[in-house]
């Protein structure tokens, strides 16, 4: 499940993004189905102009750096061959009928491609439908695994570059006993970054409003093999400054935690301050 637009706010020049754009899928649920009006779609997004420098993003009240649809953890600046950490799926509670995604990628901040995998919940019929994922944008959309996931789990995840356009996404939930071993190909992808995502997911052409899922820790995170020295903390905000989802600070063992902050600041379905490029959709599947 690829990343959905990301609008970083600047201080006095305004920072534009672009919206990169893929096609979706809704698989069925053992539980139940999603019955979106629009097909789910995720995507990264690079920066147009000026280019992206660390450092050059205004900071908000909160101390971090805010995006539209981004709570994080983001190193940039360097090449990124692996990424990992682990986390238990919150209980989410579903005070919209969006969908809120926890994942770990390299790319797509900063780089138009990504490769990614991590868990969700759909609250789109109401009541939250757990699923886990992956996807390397632009060769594969999101890809629901069968596996099975429930609050409470515990999961491992890793993103690593193989070299010659190979990467093996891994997602293990220790709970259940189940391990996704993927190995794909995206040669068009340029190791120019590595993040630790809660994410609200877009649907149709607007971000949908974050779910409450309390809190999700994120522990023993690693970039290239060790724990994160200079990832950039990114809190969720709504288009109103107000922050929705708040990443804590991280200790010397890669450890931290993100929490919802609430739903009363609206989520940035104009995409103010982006470039839209046309949108290419794909009728859900059932």
């Amino acid at each position: 499940m690829a990343l959905s637009q990301v609008t970083l706010v600047a201080s006095s020049a305004a920072l534009a993004v672009a919206l990169a754009t893929t096609t979706g899928i809704a698989p069925a649920h053992a539980a139940a189905e999603r019955s979106h009006g629009a097909p789910m779609r995720l995507a990264p997004v690079f920066p147009v102009s000026p280019p992206f420098v660390p450092g050059a993003v205004a900071p908000q009240a909160s101390g971090n750096t805010t995006s539209s649809n981004w709570a994080a953890y983001a190193e940039t600046g360097g090449t990124y061959t692996s990424v990992s950490s682990s986390w238990v799926e919150p209980t989410v509670t579903c005070t919209s009928s969006g969908i809120v995604a926890f994942w770990v990628g390299l790319d797509g901040y900063g780089s138009s491609s990504v490769e990614q995998t991590g868990t969700g919940a759909d609250c789109s019929t109401g009541m939250p439908v757990y699923f886990a994922w992956w996807e390397t944008y632009p060769q594969n959309a999101m890809q629901e695994y069968k596996d099975a996931v429930a609050p409470g789990d515990v999961f491992d995840s890793t993103v690593t570059s193989l070299g010659s356009g190979q990467y093996e996404l891994d997602l293990s939930d220790t709970t259940k006993g189940w391990t996704e071993h993927n190995k794909v190909a995206a040669p068009d992808a340029l190791n120019a970054s590595a993040e630790i995502v809660a994410e609200a997911v877009t649907e149709g052409d607007s971000i949908s409003a974050l779910p409450d899922f309390g809190s999700v820790h994120f522990t023993g995170s690693q970039i290239n093999k060790a724990a994160p020295q200079g990832a950039e903390p990114i809190d969720l905000a709504g288009s109103n400054g107000t922050v929705l989802a708040h990443t804590g600070a991280i200790d010397a063992s890669g450890n931290f935690t993100i929490t919802y902050q609430g739903s009363t600041g609206a989520p940035d379905t104009a995409l103010s301050g982006a470039k839209s490029v046309p949108l290419k959709l794909a009728p859900a599947h059932a």
